[in-house]
Protein backbone atom coordinates (compact mmCIF):
# COMPACT_ATOMS: atom_id res chain seq x y z
CA UNK A 1 0.00 0.00 0.00
CA UNK A 2 2.74 2.44 0.96
CA UNK A 3 4.51 1.80 -2.36
CA UNK A 4 1.53 2.85 -4.47
CA UNK A 5 0.91 5.91 -2.31
CA UNK A 6 4.49 7.01 -2.99
CA UNK A 7 4.16 6.07 -6.68
CA UNK A 8 1.00 8.15 -7.02
CA UNK A 9 2.92 11.23 -5.87
CA UNK A 10 5.98 10.59 -8.05
CA UNK A 11 3.85 9.58 -11.04
CA UNK A 12 3.67 13.26 -11.99
CA UNK A 13 7.42 13.23 -12.70
CA UNK A 14 6.87 10.60 -15.39
CA UNK A 15 3.69 12.04 -16.86
CA UNK A 16 4.36 13.88 -20.17
CA UNK A 17 1.26 16.03 -19.72
CA UNK A 18 2.64 17.68 -16.58
CA UNK A 19 6.14 17.85 -18.08
CA UNK A 20 4.75 19.84 -21.01
CA UNK A 21 2.60 22.06 -18.83
CA UNK A 22 5.32 22.97 -16.31
CA UNK A 23 8.36 22.70 -18.54
CA UNK A 24 10.52 20.07 -16.79
CA UNK A 25 12.30 17.03 -18.15
CA UNK A 26 10.13 13.96 -17.74
CA UNK A 27 11.54 10.93 -15.95
CA UNK A 28 11.26 7.52 -17.52
CA UNK A 29 8.77 5.05 -16.13
CA UNK A 30 11.58 2.85 -14.83
CA UNK A 31 13.16 5.79 -12.97
CA UNK A 32 9.83 6.64 -11.34
CA UNK A 33 9.36 3.05 -10.17
CA UNK A 34 12.92 2.76 -8.84
CA UNK A 35 12.70 6.03 -6.90
CA UNK A 36 9.36 4.95 -5.46
CA UNK A 37 10.86 1.61 -4.40
CA UNK A 38 13.78 3.35 -2.69
CA UNK A 39 11.52 5.66 -0.68
CA UNK A 40 9.20 2.76 0.10
CA UNK A 41 12.11 0.67 1.41
CA UNK A 42 13.02 3.42 3.88
CA UNK A 43 9.45 3.86 5.11
CA UNK A 44 8.84 0.13 5.37
CA UNK A 45 12.08 -0.40 7.31
CA UNK A 46 10.70 1.76 10.14
CA UNK A 47 7.40 -0.12 10.04
CA UNK A 48 9.03 -3.56 9.98
CA UNK A 49 11.39 -2.82 12.88
CA UNK A 50 8.54 -1.41 14.95
CA UNK A 51 6.21 -4.33 14.28
CA UNK A 52 8.93 -6.91 14.88
CA UNK A 53 9.77 -5.37 18.26
CA UNK A 54 6.10 -5.14 19.26
CA UNK A 55 5.35 -8.72 18.21
CA UNK A 56 8.38 -10.01 20.07
CA UNK A 57 7.45 -8.16 23.26
CA UNK A 58 3.85 -9.41 22.92
CA UNK A 59 5.03 -13.02 22.69
CA UNK A 60 3.78 -13.56 19.12
CA UNK A 61 6.85 -15.50 18.03
CA UNK A 62 5.04 -17.30 15.20
CA UNK A 63 4.08 -14.00 13.57
CA UNK A 64 7.46 -12.26 13.66
CA UNK A 65 8.01 -12.92 9.94
CA UNK A 66 4.87 -10.93 9.12
CA UNK A 67 6.64 -7.71 10.08
CA UNK A 68 8.89 -7.94 7.00
CA UNK A 69 6.29 -9.07 4.43
CA UNK A 70 4.00 -6.53 2.74
CA UNK A 71 0.29 -7.14 3.35
CA UNK A 72 1.14 -9.64 6.10
CA UNK A 73 2.35 -6.69 8.17
CA UNK A 74 -1.19 -5.29 8.07
CA UNK A 75 -2.47 -8.58 9.46
CA UNK A 76 0.15 -8.35 12.24
CA UNK A 77 -1.03 -4.85 13.17
CA UNK A 78 -4.54 -6.25 13.61
CA UNK A 79 -3.28 -9.11 15.77
CA UNK A 80 -1.36 -6.69 17.99
CA UNK A 81 -4.45 -4.48 18.22
CA UNK A 82 -6.72 -7.29 19.34
CA UNK A 83 -10.47 -7.22 18.85
CA UNK A 84 -12.16 -4.08 17.58
CA UNK A 85 -15.14 -3.16 19.75
CA UNK A 86 -17.88 -0.69 18.90
CA UNK A 87 -20.44 -0.59 21.68
CA UNK A 88 -21.48 -4.17 22.33
CA UNK A 89 -20.29 -5.33 18.89
CA UNK A 90 -16.93 -7.03 18.65
CA UNK A 91 -14.92 -7.79 15.52
CA UNK A 92 -12.08 -10.28 15.65
CA UNK A 93 -9.11 -10.34 13.24
CA UNK A 94 -9.76 -6.85 11.90
CA UNK A 95 -6.25 -6.96 10.44
CA UNK A 96 -7.24 -9.87 8.19
CA UNK A 97 -10.06 -7.87 6.58
CA UNK A 98 -7.82 -4.83 6.18
CA UNK A 99 -5.11 -7.00 4.59
CA UNK A 100 -7.51 -8.50 2.02
CA UNK A 101 -8.91 -5.09 1.06
CA UNK A 102 -5.40 -3.66 0.86
CA UNK A 103 -4.30 -6.46 -1.47
CA UNK A 104 -7.27 -5.97 -3.82
CA UNK A 105 -6.77 -2.20 -3.79
CA UNK A 106 -3.11 -2.58 -4.76
CA UNK A 107 -4.14 -4.76 -7.72
CA UNK A 108 -6.28 -1.94 -9.08
CA UNK A 109 -3.50 0.55 -8.42
CA UNK A 110 -1.15 -1.63 -10.46
CA UNK A 111 -3.65 -2.02 -13.33
CA UNK A 112 -3.91 1.75 -13.53
CA UNK A 113 -0.34 3.01 -13.08
CA UNK A 114 1.87 0.39 -14.74
CA UNK A 115 0.09 0.43 -18.14
CA UNK A 116 0.29 4.22 -18.22
CA UNK A 117 4.01 4.18 -17.44
CA UNK A 118 4.52 1.71 -20.27
CA UNK A 119 2.48 3.84 -22.69
CA UNK A 120 4.44 6.96 -21.81
CA UNK A 121 7.74 5.12 -22.22
CA UNK A 122 6.96 4.54 -25.93
CA UNK A 123 7.17 8.24 -26.67
CA UNK A 124 4.72 10.73 -28.10
CA UNK A 125 3.09 9.71 -31.32
CA UNK A 126 3.25 5.97 -30.70
CA UNK A 127 0.56 5.13 -28.17
CA UNK A 128 -0.40 8.64 -27.09
CA UNK A 129 -0.46 12.23 -28.34
CA UNK A 130 -0.45 15.51 -26.47
CA UNK A 131 -3.25 17.68 -27.81
CA UNK A 132 -2.91 21.45 -27.50
CA UNK A 133 -6.05 23.54 -27.87
CA UNK A 134 -6.60 27.27 -27.64
CA UNK A 135 -9.20 28.61 -25.25
CA UNK A 136 -11.83 31.26 -25.97
CA UNK A 137 -10.20 33.62 -23.47
CA UNK A 138 -6.93 33.63 -25.38
CA UNK A 139 -5.34 30.96 -23.21
CA UNK A 140 -5.16 27.28 -23.88
CA UNK A 141 -4.96 23.82 -22.41
CA UNK A 142 -3.35 20.52 -23.21
CA UNK A 143 -4.55 16.95 -22.79
CA UNK A 144 -3.46 13.39 -23.57
CA UNK A 145 -5.20 11.26 -26.15
CA UNK A 146 -4.39 7.61 -26.78
CA UNK A 147 -3.81 6.59 -30.38
CA UNK A 148 -5.58 3.84 -32.25
CA UNK A 149 -2.47 1.70 -31.87
CA UNK A 150 -3.34 1.17 -28.23
CA UNK A 151 -5.31 -2.01 -27.64
CA UNK A 152 -8.85 -1.04 -26.56
CA UNK A 153 -8.79 -3.77 -23.92
CA UNK A 154 -5.92 -1.99 -22.14
CA UNK A 155 -7.77 1.32 -22.25
CA UNK A 156 -10.96 -0.27 -20.86
CA UNK A 157 -8.97 -2.09 -18.18
CA UNK A 158 -7.45 1.19 -16.97
CA UNK A 159 -10.87 2.85 -16.82
CA UNK A 160 -12.38 -0.01 -14.82
CA UNK A 161 -9.37 -0.07 -12.48
CA UNK A 162 -9.72 3.69 -11.99
CA UNK A 163 -13.33 3.30 -10.80
CA UNK A 164 -12.74 0.24 -8.62
CA UNK A 165 -9.69 1.88 -7.07
CA UNK A 166 -11.94 4.50 -5.46
CA UNK A 167 -14.44 1.90 -4.28
CA UNK A 168 -11.86 -0.28 -2.57
CA UNK A 169 -9.96 2.72 -1.26
CA UNK A 170 -13.05 3.72 0.73
CA UNK A 171 -13.56 0.16 1.98
CA UNK A 172 -9.90 -0.22 2.93
CA UNK A 173 -9.87 3.15 4.69
CA UNK A 174 -12.85 2.14 6.83
CA UNK A 175 -11.20 -1.16 7.79
CA UNK A 176 -7.87 0.58 8.45
CA UNK A 177 -9.51 3.18 10.69
CA UNK A 178 -11.17 0.44 12.77
CA UNK A 179 -7.87 -1.41 12.97
CA UNK A 180 -5.90 1.65 14.06
CA UNK A 181 -8.54 2.58 16.64
CA UNK A 182 -8.01 -0.78 18.33
CA UNK A 183 -4.23 -0.56 17.84
CA UNK A 184 -3.66 2.91 19.28
CA UNK A 185 -6.09 2.30 22.13
CA UNK A 186 -3.60 -0.29 23.32
CA UNK A 187 -0.40 1.62 22.63
CA UNK A 188 -1.44 5.29 22.94
CA UNK A 189 -4.71 5.36 24.89
CA UNK A 190 -4.56 9.05 25.82
CA UNK A 191 -4.20 10.28 22.23
CA UNK A 192 -5.51 7.47 20.05
CA UNK A 193 -8.06 9.68 18.27
CA UNK A 194 -5.39 12.03 16.94
CA UNK A 195 -3.20 9.12 15.93
CA UNK A 196 -6.04 7.52 13.94
CA UNK A 197 -6.85 10.83 12.21
CA UNK A 198 -3.21 11.32 11.22
CA UNK A 199 -2.94 7.77 9.85
CA UNK A 200 -6.17 8.18 7.87
CA UNK A 201 -5.00 11.46 6.29
CA UNK A 202 -1.32 10.54 5.87
CA UNK A 203 -1.10 6.71 5.73
CA UNK A 204 2.71 6.78 5.48
CA UNK A 205 2.89 8.33 8.95
CA UNK A 206 1.62 5.09 10.50
CA UNK A 207 5.01 3.45 9.88
CA UNK A 208 6.82 6.09 11.92
CA UNK A 209 4.26 5.97 14.76
CA UNK A 210 4.63 2.20 14.96
CA UNK A 211 8.40 2.62 15.15
CA UNK A 212 8.08 5.29 17.85
CA UNK A 213 5.77 3.10 19.98
CA UNK A 214 7.73 -0.12 19.49
CA UNK A 215 8.91 -0.31 23.14
CA UNK A 216 5.55 0.42 24.72
CA UNK A 217 3.62 -2.18 26.62
CA UNK A 218 0.03 -2.71 25.47
CA UNK A 219 -2.68 -1.81 27.95
CA UNK A 220 -6.30 -2.75 28.37
CA UNK A 221 -8.01 0.49 27.35
CA UNK A 222 -11.16 0.04 29.46
CA UNK A 223 -9.21 -0.85 32.60
CA UNK A 224 -6.74 1.96 32.00
CA UNK A 225 -9.48 4.61 31.63
CA UNK A 226 -11.38 3.23 34.64
CA UNK A 227 -8.23 3.45 36.77
CA UNK A 228 -7.53 6.95 35.48
CA UNK A 229 -11.09 8.10 36.24
CA UNK A 230 -10.91 6.62 39.73
CA UNK A 231 -7.61 8.36 40.36
CA UNK A 232 -9.12 11.70 39.31
CA UNK A 233 -12.10 11.13 41.62
CA UNK A 234 -9.79 10.36 44.52
CA UNK A 235 -7.84 13.55 43.87
CA UNK A 236 -11.09 15.51 43.90
CA UNK A 237 -12.15 13.75 47.09
CA UNK A 238 -8.85 14.65 48.77
CA UNK A 239 -9.23 18.28 47.75
CA UNK A 240 -12.94 18.86 48.31
CA UNK A 241 -13.86 16.16 50.81
CA UNK A 242 -16.17 14.23 48.53
CA UNK A 243 -17.09 13.39 44.95
CA UNK A 244 -18.88 16.48 43.65
CA UNK A 245 -21.72 16.61 42.97
CA UNK A 246 -22.52 13.34 44.73
CA UNK A 247 -21.34 14.33 48.21
CA UNK A 248 -19.16 12.34 50.54
CA UNK A 249 -16.41 10.10 49.21
CA UNK A 250 -17.09 6.37 49.63
CA UNK A 251 -13.69 6.19 51.30
CA UNK A 252 -14.79 8.65 53.96
CA UNK A 253 -12.74 11.61 55.10
CA UNK A 254 -10.14 10.05 57.42
CA UNK A 255 -8.37 13.36 58.13
CA UNK A 256 -11.48 15.47 58.75
CA UNK A 257 -10.24 17.69 55.96
CA UNK A 258 -12.29 20.91 55.48
CA UNK A 259 -13.71 21.26 51.98
CA UNK A 260 -12.27 24.54 50.66
CA UNK A 261 -8.88 26.05 51.28
CA UNK A 262 -8.66 25.60 55.08
CA UNK A 263 -5.70 23.87 56.71
CA UNK A 264 -6.09 20.13 56.11
CA UNK A 265 -5.83 19.08 59.75
CA UNK A 266 -7.49 21.97 61.54
CA UNK A 267 -4.24 23.71 62.43
CA UNK A 268 -2.15 26.17 60.39
CA UNK A 269 0.96 24.17 61.34
CA UNK A 270 -0.57 20.92 60.24
CA UNK A 271 -0.78 19.49 63.74
CA UNK A 272 -3.15 16.61 64.17
CA UNK A 273 -2.10 14.90 60.94
CA UNK A 274 -2.00 11.12 61.18
CA UNK A 275 1.46 9.65 61.47
CA UNK A 276 0.86 6.93 58.93
CA UNK A 277 -1.12 7.72 55.78
CA UNK A 278 -3.32 4.93 54.44
CA UNK A 279 -1.81 2.74 51.75
CA UNK A 280 -2.35 4.07 48.24
CA UNK A 281 -4.33 1.44 46.27
CA UNK A 282 -3.17 3.13 43.06
CA UNK A 283 0.51 2.95 43.86
CA UNK A 284 1.04 0.57 40.97
CA UNK A 285 0.31 3.45 38.58
CA UNK A 286 2.66 5.92 40.25
CA UNK A 287 6.34 6.50 39.58
CA UNK A 288 8.84 4.33 41.37
CA UNK A 289 12.57 4.30 41.81
CA UNK A 290 12.47 0.62 40.91
CA UNK A 291 10.03 0.31 38.01
CA UNK A 292 8.47 -3.08 37.67
CA UNK A 293 8.36 -5.11 34.52
CA UNK A 294 4.74 -5.93 35.34
CA UNK A 295 3.59 -2.31 35.27
CA UNK A 296 1.39 -1.89 32.13
CA UNK A 297 1.22 1.85 32.71
CA UNK A 298 4.95 2.52 32.84
CA UNK A 299 4.84 4.77 29.79
CA UNK A 300 2.53 7.18 31.60
CA UNK A 301 4.04 6.94 35.09
CA UNK A 302 7.69 7.37 34.18
CA UNK A 303 8.65 3.77 34.87
CA UNK A 304 10.71 1.73 32.48
CA UNK A 305 10.09 -1.68 31.08
CA UNK A 306 13.25 -3.22 32.53
CA UNK A 307 14.08 -3.69 36.15
CA UNK A 308 16.97 -1.27 35.92
CA UNK A 309 14.66 1.33 34.37
CA UNK A 310 16.94 1.74 31.35
CA UNK A 311 14.32 0.89 28.74
CA UNK A 312 12.33 4.11 28.81
CA UNK A 313 9.34 4.53 26.56
CA UNK A 314 9.29 7.31 23.95
CA UNK A 315 7.26 10.39 24.82
CA UNK A 316 3.58 10.44 24.03
CA UNK A 317 2.51 12.57 21.07
CA UNK A 318 -0.71 13.69 22.73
Amino acid sequence: MEFFIILSFLFILGNPLYAQAYGYNRLSGLAVVLISLAVYAIVYAFKAIGLYTMAKRAGKQKLLWCAFVPFASTFLIGELAGDFRLGTARMKHIGLYAMILEFVLCIFYALQYFPQLYIFSQGEGVLYNIVRQAGSDGGGYISIEFTSALNPAIYNMMNIAYILEYVFYVLYTIAAVFMFIAFFKRYSPLSYIWMVVVCAIIPLFAAFLIFAYRNRKPVDYDKFMAARAEQIRRMQAAQYGGYPPYGQSPYGNPYNQPPYGQPPYGNPNGQGAPKNAPEDPFGEFGSSSKPSDDDPFGEFSGGGNKKDGSDQDPPDFS
